[in-house]
């Protein structure tokens, strides 16, 4: 008995090409597996408490006064849910100007303006290729489009911190 006889059958019973295209059929379905079913033994963290630091700069006293703890902040643009507000830091706010003249760079404060600096907590996903919060993901230095109750804005997260 010949491993492949004279109708192409492999032992007899099975057609090479019906077997090469259910053995194509097993690959795609283990790539398939391996990319989107492992993810916890990528290393997966789910259920973390991350907290991270959003800028909102040269902000009026009265914008800073309407933002409280607590509040509840989205995505202006897509409307998802960002995080709780934990705390609020309002400072002076700077600008740098060119000094021509002299060649060089000076900070200067920006009169009746201020930096508001929101720590927002959200519950998250860490994995090795990102950090989502709320279903959102966040990075250092990333342009964020916020809206609480009264209030809208956009931002970059300065910092990130998680469990």
């Amino acid at each position: 008995m010949a491993i492949v006889d004279k109708q192409g059958r492999l032992f007899g019973k099975i057609n090479i090409i019906d077997l090469s295209f259910i053995l194509i059929a097993l690959l795609v379905v283990g790539f398939i597996y391996v990319q989107y079913f492992r993810g916890a033994d990528n290393g997966e963290a789910a259920g973390k408490r991350i907290e991270y630091e959003v800028e909102l700069k040269i902000k009026t006293k009265e914008y800073a006064d309407v933002i409280k703890i607590g509040d509840e902040i989205r995505d202006s643009i897509k409307g998802h849910y960002l995080g709780k507000v934990i705390e609020k830091k309002v400072l002076p706010a700077f600008t740098i100007n060119e000094n021509a003249e002299k060649g060089e760079y000076v900070k200067a404060e920006v009169p009746d303006r201020y930096d508001v600096i929101l720590t927002l907590e959200a519950n998250g996903i860490v994995t090795p290729g990102s950090i989502l919060a709320e279903g959102v993901e966040v990075k250092v230095g990333q342009k964020m489009y916020i809206k609480g109750k009264g209030y809208a804005s956009r931002g970059y997260i300065l910092g990130l911190r998680y469990e």
